[in-house]
């Protein structure tokens, strides 16, 4: 089996097609970087040299970091990285990593928290101790702090703050905080620490044995899953934006030929008249409906106005009987009415809230309506009851012996 990787499995379940395409049919695409993509790297590069330097006692002062940076934010840019925000330019960008590395510098200078053991380092872990499944990663950063604690420190470039999503549902790092259990016998404590550079913010969580061996059965029972899948569907998402894949899956690909057409040749695509023609069909039928809809409305108050001046309760026809039921009905508060919390407490008084499940309104009012409770609770719960006007028509086939004709 192979060795996967939490990005392998994130792509699984973000888009099993995308897998597909990645993973197994190992299509290869001109992937281009995203500004976003490029900040990022740039910034990891330059706490990588920050912490490298600081394992061999050379503290770099924040202006060198700095200088460094730029030097390579210069050395490794081209014109194909894509900044799909128009509003901002490269300076911008190259200004916010300025601000995430100057940040980070002086919130942990000296930085003497804890004690670097590796950068970028290589994890693998094994997940059922038999090496059948195995899953791969790389630490940003891991260190130590005397009495057995390891830190497991992820940089996070992104202008968005999840941390619930984070706290919550992240497997990443949780699975390199088993790699490293594995691996050092003297682990006492593992935290789990990520720093969003965007919002100077340091979000740190522990994960104990017992979570640690739920998240193991998760990751195993999702490889399973993919490697028992046979059909590998799309699953559109607004990651679709980003995914290099689109003008192959056949969720776009159809857009991708359309766009090299020309007018003519785009109006007498046999797809395109396809679909013009179903959504025609459907807007037609939606709109019969709708006339349909005010028609029934019209004869419906015309048979209550006729059963009314009649003096009527049912109204007869060839084939079938319309019941006619007008007057008034009594409501109580809905959730949203703050009433509604009064009357709780009446009928939890009452002994009644068990039977109204939580004032059920069609099961009160029915109560009072057949005067099943005592006189004086009745007039204690229409305290909060309004009446609200009926007019219905119950409509049912007429049996054979109800037949004129």
């Amino acid at each position: 089996m192979p060795v996967y990787s939490y990005s392998k499995l994130n792509c699984y379940l973000q888009c099993p097609r995308k897998y597909k395409f990645a993973y197994i049919d190992k299509i290869k695409t001109e992937i281009k970087e995203t500004i976003e993509s490029f900040t990022g790297n740039r910034v990891h590069e330059t706490l990588r040299k920050l912490y490298k330097d600081l394992m061999y006692e050379k503290l770099n002062s924040l202006d060198e970091l700095l200088e460094f940076l730029r030097k390579e934010w210069d050395r490794k840019w081209n014109d194909g990285i894509i900044i799909t925000n128009k509003d901002y330019t490269p300076e911008n960008y190259l200004k916010m990593a300025e601000r995430f590395v100057r940040d980070y510098y002086k919130r942990y200078y000296p930085f003497n928290q804890s004690r670097t053991i590796a950068l970028e380092e290589r994890v693998v872990v094994d997940l059922d101790g038999t090496g059948r499944y195995k899953i791969q990663g790389y630490i940003d950063r891991l260190a130590y702090r005397d009495g057995g604690i390891y830190e497991i420190h992820d940089y996070k470039t992104n202008m968005t703050l999840p941390i619930n999503e984070y706290l919550e549902k992240d497997i990443q790092l949780p699975l390199y905080a088993i790699g490293i259990k594995d691996r050092y016998p003297d682990v006492n404590d593992i935290r789990l620490i990520w720093h969003f550079l965007a919002f100077d913010k340091e979000i740190e969580i522990k994960k104990d044995d017992a979570e640690l061996e739920i998240l193991r059965k998760k990751v195993i029972d999702i490889i399973e899953r993919i490697e028992r899948s046979e059909e590998f569907p799309a699953k559109p998402s607004i990651l679709c934006d980003w995914c290099e894949y689109k003008p192959i899956c056949g969720e776009f690909k159809h857009r991708y030929k359309l766009e090299a057409k020309t007018l003519d040749d785009f109006l007498s695509d046999k797809g395109v008249q396809l679909v013009d023609k179903y959504a025609e069909l459907i807007e037609k039928k939606e709109n019969l409906l709708m006339e349909i809809d005010k028609e029934i409305e019209k004869v419906r108050k015309e048979l209550i106005d006729f059963a009314k001046r009649e003096g009527l309760d049912t109204v007869y026809g060839t084939k079938a009987k319309a019941r006619i039921v007008v007057g008034t009905r009594p409501v109580f508060p809905y959730k949203d009415d703050e009433r509604r919390e009064k009357l709780k407490e009446v009928l939890k008084k009452h002994g009644l809230w068990e039977i109204v499940s939580d004032v059920d309104v069609y099961k009160l009012s029915r109560l009072i309506r057949e005067g099943s409770l005592p006189i004086e609770i009745e007039e204690e719960i229409k305290k909060y009851q309004d009446t609200e006007k009926v007019e219905k028509i119950y409509l049912n086939k007429l049996r054979e012996n109800e037949k004129r004709f």
